[in-house]
């Protein structure tokens, strides 16, 4: 599966190999009931259709991993039924589709997946995309988008406050509900050292 994995997935700065390794290692701390076997497969191929930030299909992502991932499993050695199981979790775990997960398992991935957008990864992980795709760092009057629409296309610190700080909340699993909220907290400080350093106000909780 690993193979094919590589062989299809196009990464970026973001979402790589390492990328991969933490969601599979959140996702099996947040399903202990799940078979890991399941939680591993679908941690690895959550992503295996990667589309930049910026496509115009970026949104269907995840569908399109879905259907990757249930055309593709059955042939390396998993049942129908639970390659099924894996592609369900995949389709569903994308903030851009805004899917409420339906198993343990989609709720798992959800949650791993979101927590390595928070926290000091988050901060290296949204500075990275921000650089692939051009983004200036921030608002140079407005940075935390105050008196303006946050565009998180134009600044990187926007997306902070488009869907970073946004996230602490939607999570399903104790686990995952407990690691967000410390992450949070990462991404908050990060914000009040960035508001000191450029001598304004820290944004608003």
């Amino acid at each position: 599966m690993w193979g094919w994995v590589q062989g299809q997935m196009r990464p970026d700065a973001a979402h790589d190999s390492a990328h991969l390794a933490r969601v599979a290692r959140w996702t099996l701390r947040c399903a202990p009931d799940v078979p890991p076997a399941l939680a591993v497969a679908a941690a690895l191929t959550h992503d295996v259709v990667n589309l930049p930030k910026n496509h115009p299909q970026r949104a269907q992502a995840s569908e399109l991993s879905a259907q990757a991932v249930q055309a593709t499993l059955p042939g390396l050695g998993f049942a129908p039924a639970d390659a099924r199981e894996v592609a369900l979790a995949v389709r569903d775990h994308s903030y851009s589709r805004g899917a409420v997960p339906q198993t343990p398992l989609g709720a798992a991935l959800q949650d791993a997946d979101r927590l390595d957008a928070l926290g000091a990864l988050g901060v290296l992980r949204v500075a990275g995309v921000g650089g692939q795709l051009g983004r200036a760092l921030l608002h140079p009057t407005d940075p935390w988008a105050q008196g303006r629409d946050p565009d998180d296309l134009a600044f990187t610190v926007d997306h902070f406050f488009t869907k970073l700080l946004r996230l602490d909340g939607t999570f399903h699993t104790a686990p995952g509900q407990a690691e967000a909220r410390r992450r949070t907290r990462t991404m908050r400080a990060f914000l009040a050292e960035l508001a000191s350093e450029l001598e304004v106000d820290p944004p608003g909780e």
